[in-house]
């Protein structure tokens, strides 16, 4: 079959139950098959709730108990189920072992921490990169980009604050880490991560790099058949392309099982010991001193790619990874001795969706049944709304249009001319609409002092007070600018632009814009103007084309 598959619900319809989901386990009794069970049901429920074609995952505990949930396509069309050896993009959880990588050299002297990056990866070009060193390209408070080409138009890559003092997700920093491992250990990032990280732990199936030849060994990954808009999920999925990986930032892949051998190093890591990876005295230094990143959340802390996050009382080791058509999750639980890892073969990344809820509730199960306690309940397994209450009520658009939001009890409504339809959140204050007339824009709702106070259908205003006066409209100039572009939306309202409809685009001069606070290295720059448009944008020098002038 080419091109779209069945919509995912009629997909789920045909399952077969026992064909499609598989447990198994090492080690453990009666009460690890009914925990692995109740696991195996909640990724049911993410699975139809958020129309994912297959999922697997892998729970450890320090006592030696290894389990197994598998459920779901690895090929729809071709009614293939997930396997125990099909392989996963583990996307930036690579970050982690990237890390493990280096660590290994600096045992050896061949580099360490306070390395000059410039120095560690001659003939690189980096403006204001002097004083960074190779920590802070671990710990992503290099000052630059997230994502950018290392040579572009804008003549190279840049720092834009001191090496330390912000943190700033950063995958080029991670894609250059894998340059420097190679250029200092005289073999590819991937040979090096095999050698220095999967070899030493038994990951016999994992590969560092994603390659066509290994294709095979892959599930089929999957998008929404619709890309040019926000989707309510489940949605129409279809075969994503195939692309070949080799930067560091995420080029990893592993099977289950030896992510459950990976999973239980990092418990050992946790207690101070490096497996052979790395010396017992770098594996305490790997876990300290971790950079502040209060972008991923209250108190969370991020170093050598672990995340360190508080959740529910507790402290977890925690990263995620998106690729084109693969999502991940890992939790790891020190205190207690409990580990997860989770993967679905499907590219949400317009609704934000990663199986951390999975993987976490994972990690609840195994836990509370080791200490003989009731787990606590999961987050709910579908698409939901926090304080749905804050949107409710008329917004009117400044033509007399109106929209209705009406909440429920984790939901929304849209009443819009007589006619209701459904809103998911999308994250950040912006909302899928199932109603025509939004699907394409959206609604970005703004909020203040605890309540909505206007809705953004993409530059139309609709306010909660129109008594109150609407923003101003974009100049003529900045309207020019606006449209949609290769794998971006612009648009030109309250007398701005804005990426995406939520990120402000301010102008820093020589007709660049900067995306974020005042210290963000985030750029953007329109070119090749045709009847007064721009028909091209570069994010960060990463060239895109118009599309639409809407």
């Amino acid at each position: 079959m080419i091109g779209v598959t069945a919509t995912l619900a009629a997909a789920l319809a045909t399952d077969a139950g026992p064909a499609l989901a598989a447990t198994n386990r090492s080690g453990g009794g009666a009460g690890h098959d009914a925990m692995l069970k109740a696991l195996e049901a909640y990724a049911e429920q993410h699975r139809a709730n958020w129309g994912l074609p297959g999922m697997t995952i892998a729970v450890v505990d320090r006592q030696g108990f290894t389990g197994y949930v598998r459920t779901g396509w690895a090929d729809i069309d071709k009614k293939i189920p997930v396997g125990p050896d099909h392989l996963w993009q583990v996307g930036s959880i690579t970050k982690m072992m990237v890390a493990l990588t280096l660590w290994s050299m600096f045992d050896e002297g061949k580099l360490s921490p306070d390395t000059p990056f410039l120095k560690a990866l001659p003939g690189i070009k980096v403006t204001n990169g002097e004083g960074i060193r190779l920590q802070h390209l671990l710990n992503h408070t290099s000052g630059m980009p997230n994502i950018a080409p290392y040579v572009s138009e804008l003549g190279g890559l840049w720092s834009s604050y001191t090496p330390g003092t912000h943190w700033n997700y950063c995958n080029i920093g991670y894609a250059l880490l894998g340059l420097i491992i190679a250029e200092h250990d005289g073999r590819p990032f991937e040979d090096a991560v095999k050698a220095r990280v999967f070899d030493k732990l038994g990951m016999k199936d994992s590969v560092g790099a994603i390659r066509n030849t290994d294709r095979h060994r892959y599930p089929v990954g999957y998008l929404p058949y619709v890309t040019d808009r926000m989707t309510l999920r489940p949605s129409p999925v279809a075969p994503a392309a195939w692309g070949d990986v080799d930067n560091a930032a995420g080029s990893n892949a592993a099977t289950a099982a030896d992510m459950a051998k990976f999973l239980r190093f990092l418990l050992a890591l946790a207690q101070g010991k490096g497996s052979d990876v790395i010396s017992d005295a770098s594996a305490v230094k790997f876990l300290s001193n971790p950079a502040d990143a209060p972008a991923d959340g209250k108190g969370v802390t991020y170093g050598n790619g672990i995340g360190h996050y508080p959740i529910d009382g507790r402290s977890y080791f925690h990263h995620t990874g998106g690729m084109v058509s693969v999502v991940s999750s890992l939790h790891v639980d020190p205190e207690a001795g409990v580990a997860a890892f989770v993967s679905t073969n499907i590219g949400y990344a317009a609704s934000n969706y990663r199986p951390k809820d999975v993987s976490l509730h994972a990690c609840n199960l195994l836990r509370s049944l080791n200490a003989g306690a009731p787990p606590p309940a999961p987050r709910p397994p579908r698409p939901v709304v926090e304080n749905p209450k804050l949107y409710a009520g008329v917004y009117t658009a400044a033509n007399g249009d109106k929209i209705e939001v009406i909440p429920g009890a984790d939901t929304l409504t849209l009443r819009h001319r007589g006619a209701d339809s459904r809103m998911q959140d999308a994250a950040g204050g912006m909302f899928a609409c199932e109603a025509a007339e939004f699907q394409i824009t959206g609604l970005l709702f703004e909020v203040e002092g605890g309540k909505a106070v206007r809705a953004w259908a993409g530059d139309v205003e609709y306010a909660a007070n129109p008594a109150a006066s609407y923003k101003p409209k974009a100049s003529p100039e900045l309207a020019l600018l606006a449209g949609r572009y290769d794998g971006t939306r612009i648009y030109a309202r309250d007398g701005a632009l804005w990426r995406g409809n939520r990120e402000k685009l301010v102008p820093i001069g020589n007709g660049d814009y900067r995306a974020g606070p005042d210290w963000s290295p985030e750029r953007v720059r329109f070119d090749t103007p045709f009847f007064g448009r721009p028909q091209r944008i570069l994010n960060n020098g990463s060239p895109g084309w118009r599309v639409a002038f809407a």
